[in-house]
């Protein structure tokens, strides 16, 4: 009897190292196929991966990391519901994984969820030397317009030596925005020096350059952006402004067409700036159907009336009843618009309507008593045959330095 039970005994011991020695699988620990299962899933086999996350947990229901991998494996596969309930089983088993902490706010970040600035700065909490933690914060700070709280975030990721071409970039707009426009022209070089191809920060060093009047610079950098297929309205504007202070009004026109033609933009400004390029042409005809589509656009616009008055001054004496009607559009909308009272008061004298072009340079006088004003209101009354408040004004004139004016002061005023 002894003897058969330590033969049973015996027995059962060599099946057990036979079972192991030919089913390795079973002697092997939880982490193991952990491992295994994040080779795979680094290889993109999502599903054998799984199974090897679940060995593990069956090895050690309490093996936190195959649950957060298991999870992170599960969002590939598009099964978010259930990747979401392996990351809360991970951070039950070890509230302080902060691996399941980030991987479920990059969950949350690519979903464009709230959820994801906690997890990050859960994260941070527990590693404050997770730069990337910082930077998708940062940008979800940025996102939700805080600008303070996204600079604070990405200083940090440069800090820790997390610095790329996008962060550049994106620190660049929130310095644009503080008016610290030296450090935000910093950046967006170091942005333009990692990524040479980077246009958004082209575009915003363009804008950089034309507002401190380096306009080549300017220039150089919006024609890159739309080398580089930023096609955008904006861009096309603002190489036109470029083209048009450099005095390439050819240049300037083939912009405004594009943005006319192709975008059908309705910025007035827009046809603003081709009217005056247009204008520079001494392309009346261009100008004035510029002008007309400003006054389309806005009835109170005055630079179109003061614009096409002056054009349909340039045109001679048939076209000085629709220049008079136009600056008398404008004085009748603001009445503190000089140039539309002294315009209107020149329209008059050439009409020969004295008494009336009096009255309108008495008023641009009570605006801004200027020399030209002065001399046109004494050649009124020389009309008038006021010669002693003709003398008056020349003298004036004069004085402020209007050399027409001297002149007729020793012919007149004898």
């Amino acid at each position: 009897m002894w003897e058969t039970t330590i033969k049973l005994f015996y027995k059962g011991m060599l099946l057990v190292l036979f079972m192991c020695l030919f089913n390795p699988l079973q002697a092997q620990p939880a982490y193991i196929f952990h491992e295994k299962g994040v080779e795979k899933m680094e290889g993109k086999s999502y599903t054998e991966a799984i199974k090897d996350f679940d060995i593990a947990i069956q090895k050690d229901k309490n093996h936190a990391p195959s649950y957060c991998d298991k999870a992170r494996a599960l969002i590939e596969l598009g099964k978010n519901e259930e990747a979401l309930k392996n990351f809360e089983m991970a951070l039950k088993l070890k509230d302080n994984y902060v691996n399941a902490y980030y991987y479920r706010a990059l969950f949350y970040y690519k979903l464009k969820d709230p959820k994801a600035l906690a997890d990050f700065s859960k994260t941070i909490q527990l590693d404050p030397q997770k730069a990337d933690a910082y930077l998708k914060r940062g940008l979800i700070h940025f996102n939700n317009q805080q600008e303070n709280e996204a600079l604070l975030d990405f200083n940090k990721v440069i800090d820790l030596g997390g610095g790329h071409a996008q962060l550049y970039y994106y620190r660049g707009l929130i310095l644009v925005k503080k008016g610290k426009t030296n450090e935000a022209l910093n950046d967006f070089n170091e942005a333009l020096t990692q990524n040479p191809t980077l246009s958004e920060a082209q575009l915003e060093r363009g804008k950089i350059y034309l507002s401190q009047k380096k306009t080549q610079m300017a220039l150089t950098d919006f024609n890159a952006c739309i080398a580089n297929r930023i096609n955008t309205e904006s861009v096309y504007t603002l190489r036109a402004e470029c083209n048009l202070l450099l005095g390439k009004t050819d240049d300037a026109l083939r912009d405004y067409n594009t943005l006319i033609d192709v975008f059908k933009t309705k910025d007035i400004k827009v046809y603003q700036l081709h009217a005056e390029a247009n204008f520079k042409k001494k392309d009346w005809p261009a100008t004035i159907k510029d002008c007309n589509k400003m006054v389309s656009l806005n009835r109170d616009h005055i630079p179109a009336y003061l614009l096409r008055a002056q054009v349909y001054t340039l045109q001679g004496k048939s076209k000085y009843p629709l220049a008079l009607n136009d600056y008398k559009r404008v004085c009748e909308t603001d009445s503190k618009n000089l140039a539309a009272w002294e315009g209107r008061g020149n329209m008059l004298f050439l009409m020969a309507k004295y008494t009336e072009a009096l009255d309108c340079f008495n008023k641009s006088i009570g605006l801004n008593p200027s020399a030209n004003a002065y001399y046109i209101r004494s050649k009124c009354y020389y009309k008038l045959n006021n010669k002693k408040a003709c003398c008056s004004d020349l003298e004036k004139a004069a004085q402020m330095g209007n050399t027409e004016a001297k002149k007729d002061l020793g012919v007149v005023c004898i």
